[in-house]
């Protein structure tokens, strides 16, 4: 992982940060889904942004499709979460 953040130009420090900001992002997006529903877009809001930070960096270094994938798919979902209107699972609205 370390290598990675080298690549893009960016140090440990960083990618420190990074992991434990998306920790903690998908952990409060586990907790709404479970106990608080609030918690859902605002956790995958910031899940997006991470992820699209993540594929401007492959997109930049050059990497190919495969590896930009998986960051390019969590980002999909974490805007569908975004911009559904009525939540996902939730028929309250």
């Amino acid at each position: 992982m370390s290598e990675e953040f080298a690549a893009y130009g960016l140090d440990d420090t960083i990618m420190i940060g990074v992991g434990v900001f998306k920790v903690s992002l998908a952990i409060l997006l586990l907790i709404g889904a479970y106990k608080f529903p609030k918690l859902i877009k605002p956790a995958a809001l910031g899940i997006a942004l991470f992820m699209l930070g993540a594929v401007y960096f492959h997109i930049s270094i050059g990497d190919g499709i495969v590896p930009t994938l998986p960051a390019a798919s969590m980002l999909l979902c974490c805007l569908v979460l975004v911009l559904s209107p009525k939540g996902i699972g939730n028929p309250k609205g």
